[in-house]
């Protein structure tokens, strides 16, 4: 059924973002299958997210499958389609939520799971899977968090674990080929494919390899992305230039499960991007991955697109760059004379600390490049750096005040104005990571540190320092490394009132539930048995268990592993994609 949502549009904030009806999207009514792609969080989030205009495109592509998107209401739109009835809906048609035949939630951040089940709740779908009948949609979840399956069992029917490329092109055609089939006929028909998780088929009795787009080449191209009518958080046109890296930092749980390296060709990420920006109108192109200056044709691609809109004031966006000079000159030959921010991520404060977590980067390779960027015209610079890492001692954490004052130190006689923020948060062991095995910080550790820093750095003139709310982190760890119980924890934190923690301070709620379940810190954030079985190990990400304990013990010693660019280590993935280490382009 259609929900009619337009009296009220002008009674909340930001009506533009129920609307739907954006540049480039679909409106089909002859289908035979149908998806809502739900983001649970707000529009201007959801829509920055570039997996989400990856699967719109690409699905929608798939004849006879219809895919929508919904977010999750800000509060003032909540209040009244609670106070009126007016049940969940998706953003295209406006269908209810419950008349989908499947309901997926793309969840990249862990305190997004209370906004789950806010949208079930209010679709009147039922939170727990045990509790729906064939009158319910399918309930599914992708993204990062899926990488741990555990804390979200009760909840869902499937999940999709890994590049979703083929795999939901592929569901998507199952789906259309089963019309009219009771669920467990097409649970049953989508088993095999390579990243289903099913827990009523799987659970115990296999482990599930993760699903791999072994050639970024042989995808098809999403270049009609989506255009929203309102500033969204990273409004600009995106394109993925390669995906995974080779770098090996230990605490990144992306660098690990985006293995291997898979990079675009040269001519196929400029024939991308010109159909991108004449399908969309967009002025800025952001050159994604998660290190886009170790993209092999790099230099290339950007004298490309800069002497191809010389004259349209294109602008174009490297989000992650290694510290070195020349990446101040790859900035300075995208900027156009715009001099906003230069952003480094060092991670950590001392050199011992960088070797620690494989950072792979020197002292002065920070401070030339600091150097470098004030000479080149920019005073705003920003430092992103982790607290809590493994093996750290207290004068280690004094390594960050100790970095940004030498910066500071020279950059000012440089420019006068130039102006640092230094950036902290509070590291949490990710699964399928060296460090899954290591205990994360208490609130009294958090809080001790935060303090430190907060005295370093009181007097240190031209630095602002910021720290990542410690009670964030602390939940965060607690669902991150949660097991089925944790499940139980996040639907009774959601029943206490817990939703938008990113917007409010649920903290009290959460401890609320963690007190009646009996759950206590050390058995969620204390270190783990390295023989033990865990949560998560139902995931067959490629890397082994063997690599990651190599790397915990060289992390002890602070010994670098080399960049597997240079020559291969052994992680596993050759078991599964043979071609690992081929697939980068070749220079042009």
């Amino acid at each position: 059924m259609k929900v009619n949502i337009d009296k009220y549009l002008l009674a909340v904030e930001k009506p533009a973002q129920y609307l739907g009806n954006e540049i480039n999207s679909y409106h089909k009514t002859d289908y035979k299958a149908s998806m809502c792609l739900f983001f649970p969080d707000v529009y201007e989030v959801g829509m920055s997210n570039l997996g989400i205009r990856i699967l719109y495109s690409l699905m929608n592509q798939v004849e006879g499958f219809s895919l929508e998107r919904g977010f999750i209401p800000f509060d003032d739109m909540e209040e009244i389609m609670r106070r009126d009835n007016i049940p969940m809906f998706s953003l295209e048609s406006k269908k209810e939520l419950k008349d989908f035949d499947i309901v997926g939630f793309s969840l990249s951040y862990e305190m997004c799971y209370p906004n789950m089940l806010n949208a079930l709740e209010l679709a009147g779908i039922p939170i727990r899977r045990e509790d729906r009948d064939e009158t319910h949609p399918l309930i599914m979840a992708g993204g990062t968090c899926v990488m741990n399956p555990a804390p979200l069992k009760k909840f869902v029917d499937f999940l999709v674990v890994g590049d979703g490329e083929e795999t939901m092109t592929e569901l998507a055609r199952i789906f259309v080929e089963t019309e009219g089939k009771s669920k467990e006929e097409r649970l049953r028909a989508i088993e095999h494919l390579d990243g289903v998780y099913i827990p009523a088929f799987h659970d115990g009795k296999k482990k599930i390899r993760r699903a791999i787009l072994k050639d970024i080449n042989n995808s098809k191209m999403y270049e009609n992305q989506l255009v929203p009518y309102i500033a969204i958080v990273h409004d600009r046109a995106s394109v993925e230039i390669q995906r995974g890296c080779t770098r090996g930092c230990r605490f990144c749980q992306a660098g690990m499960v985006y293995r291997p390296v898979r990079e675009r060709s040269l001519e196929n990420n400029i024939k991308l991007i010109d159909s991108m920006l004449s399908s969309t109108g967009y002025s800025e192109i952001s050159l994604s991955s998660l290190s886009s200056s170790d993209y092999t044709n790099i230099d290339t691609l950007l004298k490309t697109l800069q002497e191809k809109y010389k004259d349209d004031n294109i602008g174009i966006s490297l989000p992650s760059l290694r510290m070195n000079p020349h990446s101040v000159r790859v900035a300075e030959q995208i900027s156009g004379g715009k001099r906003t921010g230069f952003t480094f991520a060092p991670e950590a404060g001392s050199q011992r600390m960088r070797d620690v977590i494989n950072k792979g980067v020197e002292e002065h390779e920070i401070l030339e490049t600091a150097v470098e960027a004030v000479k080149a015209g920019w005073v705003s610079l920003k430092f992103y750096f982790m607290i809590g890492l493994p093996f750290e001692t207290m004068e280690d954490v004094k390594g960050i005040y100790d970095l940004a004052k030498k910066v500071i130190g020279l950059c000012r006689p440089i420019n006068k104005r130039i102006n640092i923020t230094v950036s902290v948060s509070n590291f949490i062991p990710k699964s399928h990571t060296p460090y899954e095995w290591c205990k994360q910080m208490s609130m009294e550790e958090m809080e001790e540190k935060h303090a430190y820093l907060k005295e370093l750095f009181a007097g240190l003139k031209g630095v602002a320092l910021k720290i990542h709310p410690p009670k964030k982190s602390y939940l965060e760890g607690f669902i991150s490394r949660g097991d089925e119980k944790t499940g139980d924890l996040i639907e009774l934190a959601f029943k206490k009132g817990v939703k938008l923690d990113d917007y409010r301070d649920n903290f009290n709620l959460w401890m609320e539930a963690m007190a009646e379940l009996g759950i206590t810190p050390e058995e969620y954030l204390g270190e783990r048995d390295i023989e033990a079985e865990l949560p998560w190990d139902i995931i067959d990400v490629g890397v082994s268990k063997e690599f990651f304990k190599r790397e915990l013990k060289k992390s002890e010693e602070a010994a670098l592993s080399h960049d597997c660019r240079k020559g291969c280590l052994g992680c596993g993935m050759r078991r599964i994609v043979p071609e690992c280490g081929n697939l980068t382009t070749t220079k042009e």
